[in-house]
């Protein structure tokens, strides 16, 4: 039993989550506060998603979705969602760091948030910050249509935890305005999007405000 200890709508929730559908594993979704007192000790950083894993009567904590990812896909998944090809494993492991560090915290915090969540809690978004982050947006995502352009998928042949991370990112992007047009003239990324949706692990974790690839 996986539970997943994330905000309400999550796309490192949306994650994880996918990475246990994949894995065949139960899992459930707590709804948490970040900044809530008994979070820091699931998560020192006061971050989410952290996780319990309980089996065979053992329950193992673990926070931080690149951990957390690649230990469900070997114990549960046999690792069928990590290239067994040295140089596309390591190719997995560039790009999920990319969504880590480049593109999820840029889109998010400057596109995403503002575009969604901050008309949602009653407020204007900060348009003036929003196309000062455009071009670096763009320059992010084009980095991503360079590289589907070589190959099917990021790490190379075969769909992987890459895909997952950067596809569940890439999602988000595409509700917002700016998003959808900038993805609409990828169309390395539309491809490679319209792939990803058709995996069963995606199909069932699919937000309800998803748009149609």
């Amino acid at each position: 039993m996986l539970r997943i200890y994330v905000a309400q709508i999550s796309t490192y929730g949306r994650i994880v989550s996918t990475v246990a559908e994949a894995a065949g594993i139960k899992h459930e979704t707590v709804p948490t506060d970040s900044k809530a007192p008994e979070h820091r000790a699931r998560h020192p950083f006061m971050k989410t998603p952290a996780v319990e894993i309980t089996d065979n009567g053992q329950t193992i904590a673990m926070y931080e979705s690149a951990a957390i990812c690649p230990y469900i896909d070997d114990v549960y998944n046999t690792g069928d969602l990590q290239p067994s090809d040295p140089l596309e494993r390591a190719r997995m492991r560039q790009w999920m760091a990319v969504t880590d560090h480049y593109v999820f915290p840029l889109t998010e915090e400057r596109l995403v948030l503002p575009r969604i969540v901050v008309p949602m809690m009653g407020r204007e978004p900060r348009e003036d910050l929003i196309r000062e982050a455009l071009p670096a947006i763009q320059y992010y995502i084009q980095v991503v249509e360079d590289r589907l352009q070589e190959t099917p998928f990021l790490a190379g042949t075969a769909f992987s935890l890459a895909d997952i991370f950067m596809y569940c990112t890439m999602v988000a992007v595409s509700l917002t305005p700016e998003g959808k047009a900038m993805l609409g003239q990828m169309p390395g990324v539309q491809r490679w999007m319209k792939a990803c949706s058709t995996q069963p692990c995606l199909e069932a974790t699919r937000w309800p405000m998803e748009s149609e690839m």
